[in-house]
């Protein structure tokens, strides 16, 4: 049977955010290893000194996956940010990604004629796609995602970062400067078995990022709640066992 662990980066104000997305994770019966790098004690994890590091564009998660996580000794790794909250235990995620080497959720679809947006990350919509396809993307349509959750396996992470790395650098020589999420959505493109397995509408009951704000004066409380498209403004009801509650992070920490 696979194993795996939930991990992350968290100094400051996002450690005390870690010791409540535990703290949910316990409440629920998730009771999942946490290790975490950090500059303090976070109940509940096993912690390592994450030291000083670089947070431009967030690629640190994927340097401390190279380096750091990659020597855990679990079969899958599971990223994530801080600021998730539990609502539900999600069962056991090893099992649900099979023999897949990586989850990467797919949100929002990028080619649909309904999209509303001009760009992602100041990057227009279409090169982002031109982009995609560049890179061996053959998927009908192209997505973007959120890099709050994902997931790989620990014998395919040196493949992750090389791939993801060298979309960010070939981006970047055309003019255009992403943070983690475009690589992770190439990867999530490019290393799953079937990609389309893992589009939001697919994978919703397991995690969705509240972007927009609906629980901005109170934490998740495990009812349905409305999912706005970031790329077409469609909503859709949805209720994850875990939410990226990036809008609560002031109440987290506290």
């Amino acid at each position: 049977m696979s194993t795996y662990c939930y991990w992350s980066v968290a100094d400051g104000k996002h450690a005390l955010m870690a010791r409540t997305m535990i703290e949910s994770a316990r409440a629920v019966g998730d009771n999942t290893d946490f290790h975490i790098w950090t500059d303090q004690a976070i109940p509940g994890a096993t912690t390592y000194p994450c030291g000083t590091f670089d947070k431009n564009f967030y690629l640190f998660k994927l340097t401390f996956l190279q380096q750091q996580a990659k020597k855990l000794n679990y079969d899958w790794l599971v990223w994530l940010d801080a600021d998730n909250y539990f609502v539900r235990n999600p069962g056991n995620l090893a099992e649900r990604f099979g023999d897949d080497r990586v989850f990467v959720q797919l949100e929002s679809n990028c080619s649909s004629p309904e999209v509303k947006r001009g760009d992602w990350w100041n990057c227009p919509v279409p090169k982002y796609i031109e982009y995609m396809r560049q890179h061996g993307a053959t998927t009908p349509d192209i997505y973007n995602t959120n890099a709050g959750f994902w997931a790989v396996r620990r014998d395919s992470i040196d493949e992750l970062v090389d791939r993801a790395m060298a979309f960010w650098k070939y981006v970047r020589m055309q003019g255009h400067t992403f943070t983690e999420e475009a690589p992770l959505a190439h990867i999530g493109h490019v290393m799953a078995k079937d990609p389309l397995k893992n589009t939001f509408d697919k994978t919703s009951d397991l995690w969705a990022c509240d972007w927009t704000g609906v629980f901005i004066n109170g934490l998740p409380d495990g009812h349905e709640w409305p999912f706005e498209d970031y790329m077409t403004g469609e909503k859709k009801v949805v209720n994850p066992a875990i939410v990226h509650a990036m809008r609560c992070k002031d109440q987290m920490a506290k």
